[in-house]
């Protein structure tokens, strides 16, 4: 089979690309690459040169494709314009050239934002979708526009991770590397709020998983590591693999808002925009956990890291590149 890639240059997408080259069932892997192959250099696969607003390079990694992996997408952005036209106007365009170009088996990465907090109990697919952020709400607007565009012949599955961490991840990876530093980043009380997270092996093993379903229409998965954390069990597992015990610093949520406020201001002098801002405070002092179940059933996905080896895992990995 033909695999059509998006966002292969990213975080994840470089590890389904991975994925998909070592994997029996694809003889080709084509990836749209903008600029900088960046984690893809070397490996053995097609490039199409161009990005989402590139219809003939569109065209070209979608001409006899069997599979459509689209992964690319902005988390941060200072407007909901921003979102709309990347993550809403780009995906629905790219779905109804891929079904023109006769592309039926697609992929979509969404997000556990779209869906929204959970409240006391992990998010399942059918419960009502309340995101919190401009990111959230765009995840959610190309999910509706998913099942508007959606026609009889196709079988489109939408993955909706939580935080997703591993090996090249540089968001999260700044609380490991406040975490070397001897402190410990904690909202809450350490045991509230409590988050689901996913190694990126493991959802990248959900994403294949997704694709070998051909059932048509429009099918939605949660796909999670194992049960929940709280940022004490983070902390614990953290503390072992780095050999330190750290200072929990716990921030109460009022607080975080104040501080991502203080620094959106201070960054958009120098004309950026932060990774913590208010969009991301909104989100960060909820509770944000989803449950496996159906992806367990449909698709057969059971998570194989668990915590312990994935923190493992990523720390390695940082240290081995110099990021710690």
């Amino acid at each position: 089979m033909k695999a059509f890639v998006t966002g292969g240059t990213g975080f994840i997408g470089s590890h389904l690309v991975e994925s998909l080259i070592d994997s029996d069932q694809y003889d080709e892997v084509r990836c749209l690459v903008r600029n900088n192959e960046k984690w893809l250099s070397g490996l053995d696969f097609t490039k199409i040169s161009g990005d989402l607003n590139d219809l003939k390079a569109l065209e070209k990694g979608l001409d006899g494709a069997d599979v459509l992996f689209h992964i690319a997408a902005i988390v941060k952005a200072p407007s909901k314009k921003e979102f709309t036209q990347a993550n809403v106007d780009a995906s629905e365009n790219l779905i109804r050239l891929a079904q023109k170009k006769g592309v039926r088996n697609m992929v979509i990465l969404s997000s556990l934002a779209a869906a929204g907090p959970s409240n006391g109990s992990p998010k399942k697919e059918a419960d009502p979708m309340d995101p919190k952020s401009m990111y959230g709400e765009s995840k959610k607007e190309m999910e509706a526009r998913i099942h508007a565009a959606v026609s009889e012949k196709d079988s489109i599955k939408i993955i909706r991770p939580p935080a997703v961490y591993g090996p090249r991840e540089d968001q999260i990876y700044s609380f490991f590397k406040a975490c070397k530093f001897g402190i410990c980043p904690i909202i809450g009380d350490g045991n509230n709020p409590r988050v689901s997270m996913v190694y990126v092996s493991d959802l990248i093993f959900g994403i294949m998983k997704a694709a070998e379903k051909k059932d048509t229409g429009v099918h939605t998965y949660f796909i999670s590591g194992e049960g929940t954390h709280s940022w004490n069990e983070i902390r614990g597992v953290t503390n072992k693999v780095i050999g330190k015990r750290t200072l929990p610093i716990k921030i109460r949520p009022n607080l975080v808002k104040k501080a991502a406020v203080f620094i959106e201001n201070a960054a958009s002098l120098f004309g950026i925009y932060p990774v913590v801002n208010k969009e991301k405070a909104n989100e960060l002092i909820l509770e944000w956990t989803c449950s496996n179940e159906k992806a367990e059933k449909e698709l057969d996905y059971h998570p194989q890291v668990s915590l312990a080896e994935g923190i493992s895992r990523t720390i390695h990995w940082y240290k081995m590149h110099n990021w710690l």
